[in-house]
């Protein structure tokens, strides 16, 4: 009995053991397979809109929050507006460990609330070092409802790795 008793209890341990080895690999670190640094994660964004011709600034930088996960899709969060929807998109790796591209998509609508069309943002971004900051420059089109260019524009940003520090 009391040997029965011991591998049970032997047993409890081992399956607490693995059960909480697994969960903290399952969410221990924001980068690939625990070797370099890589875009999942949560990050904290400025975006400043450029003159795609002269590149200087147009207006005030933007707050943006993007979050990117394993797999290659992103979420994009702004600020209330009721002429857009924040963002979905996909994101890949380029060349090399730091060099990253990705692509969103939203949706625009009047003031009145009616769907007037849509705006694809394409960015080409750098990691820096540390793999916590990247910058990165992008174009936009404004679409109408039909799918078709009505606009465009430039612009950069800067962005932080958001932590639980």
């Amino acid at each position: 009995m009391k040997t029965t008793f011991l591998k049970s209890i032997g047993g409890t341990a081992l399956a607490l053991l693995v059960l909480v080895g697994g969960m903290q690999i399952s969410v221990s670190g924001q980068d690939d397979e625990g070797h370099e640094p890589s875009l999942v994660g949560v990050w904290l964004t400025q975006v400043t809109r450029r003159n795609c011709d002269t590149g200087e600034p147009i207006g005030a930088t933007s707050p943006v929050q993007l979050t990117f996960a394993k797999g290659g899709t992103l979420l994009e969060t702004i600020g209330p507006s009721i002429f857009r929807s924040p963002g979905n998109g996909i994101w890949k790796r380029e060349h090399g460990w730091n060099e990253y591209s990705y692509a969103l998509r939203f949706m625009r609508f009047d003031a009145a609330g009616s769907f007037v069309g849509s705006g694809i943002v394409r960015v080409a971004l750098t990691l820096d070092e540390t793999g916590d900051h990247y910058t990165s420059t992008a174009t936009n089109d404004v679409l109408d409802v039909n799918g078709n260019v009505i606009g465009s524009g430039c612009a950069t940003s800067v962005s932080t790795r958001f932590s639980m520090e």
